[in-house]
C-alpha cells in the first residue's frame, strides 16, 4: 500500500494494485469558497489555503478511480478533472451532483463495491457534533479498503464517535486515515480535533493513524502542529503527520 498526501483530504492511494484519488480538489489555491469561522482572522478568506505540491497532470497520472467520501467543495471540484474519469461516490445525490458539473462515468457505493481484487466498503460518519451542523452537512461517507493484507479505512468527514468505534474494533484495520483538523463553523464543530485523534490512536494501538484534511480551509481551529505536538505529549507513536506531496508506504501483498 503506498498512500500521498496531495493536499487537504485529498490522497493518492495505491492499494492492490488499483490507484485511487480521494477526495479530488485540485481547485488553485485562493479560488474557491469561504467558509465561516470562529477565527476572526480567517473571515473571508477564500480556500484552498495552499497550493498543491505537485502539478495537476502529475497527480492524476495513473489514477483509475476517484473515490469521493462526500461532494463537499473541500473534497471535489471539477478543477483539472477530465469529465470521464471514473468516480467512485457515496449516494445517488452525490452523482446527481457530479453529472451536474459534467462527470458521466459514475458508480454508486450502496453498501460494498469489490473492483478486482479490492472490496470498497462504505461506512457511517457524522459530519458534526449537533443537530445543526449534521443538518447543515448533511450525508458523509467513510471506506473500508480490504483486500490486501492490511485493510485501509478512510474515515472521512466525521467525529469520533461509536460508528468510527466500531469499524475500527471489528475491522481492525492496519491503516487508518482521519480527517482532524477540527473544522468549525458558528453552528458547531464538523469533524475530528485533537481529543477525538487521542481516541482514534488508543484505540487502535496497532494500526498506522495518518492525520489528513489539514492546513488548508479557512474554518480549521487545528493545525499539523498541533497534531505533532500532540503526538510528541502523549507518545502517540502510531500517529501519523505527512507533509504534502509525500508518501507513507506499507510492505504489498506477497
Amino acid at each position: 500500500m503506498q498512500i500521498q498526501q496531495i493536499r487537504n483530504a485529498t490522497l493518492k492511494i495505491v492499494y492492490n494494485g488499483i490507484t485511487f484519488l480521494v477526495d479530488p480538489w485540485l481547485e488553485d489555491k485562493g479560488c474557491g469558497f469561504s467558509a465561516s469561522t470562529l477565527n476572526k482572522r480567517m473571515q473571508g478568506v477564500k480556500n484552498p489555503l495552499k497550493d498543491l505540491p505537485i502539478s495537476p497532470e502529475e497527480i492524476l497520472k495513473d489514477v483509475d478511480f476517484c473515490l469521493v467520501t462526500h461532494v463537499h467543495p473541500d473534497h471535489f471540484t471539477p478543477d483539472y478533472l477530465p469529465l470521464n474519469i471514473k468516480l467512485i461516490v457515496q449516494s445517488s445525490l452525490d452523482k446527481e451532483r457530479a453529472e451536474r458539473y459534467g462527470f458521466n462515468n459514475i458508480t454508486v457505493v450502496d453498501k460494498e463495491l469489490t473492483l478486482s481484487n479490492v472490496k470498497i466498503i462504505k461506512t457511517k460518519g457524522a459530519h458534526g457534533e449537533n443537530q445543526a451542523t449534521l443538518q447543515a452537512m448533511g450525508p458523509v461517507s467513510g471506506f473500508l479498503l480490504t483486500g490486501e493484507r492490511e485493510k485501509l479505512y478512510i474515515a472521512g468527514d466525521t467525529i469520533f464517535n461509536s460508528d468510527v468505534e466500531e469499524i475500527l474494533l471489528k475491522h481492525q484495520p492496519e491503516v487508518v486515515a482521519i480527517n482532524c483538523c477540527e473544522a468549525t463553523i458558528p453552528l458547531g464543530r464538523l469533524i475530528m480535533n485533537l481529543k477525538d485523534v487521542e481516541s482514534v490512536c488508543t484505540l487502535a494501538p496497532a494500526a498506522k493513524v495518518i492525520a489528513t484534511h489539514l492546513d488548508c480551509v479557512n474554518h480549521a481551529l487545528v493545525t499539523s502542529s498541533d497534531v505533532r505536538k500532540l503526538k510528541e505529549e502523549k507518545r502517540l507513536d502510531n500517529l501519523i503527520v505527512l507533509e504534502d506531496g509525500s508518501f507513507f508506504i506499507t510492505n504489498e501483498k506477497k
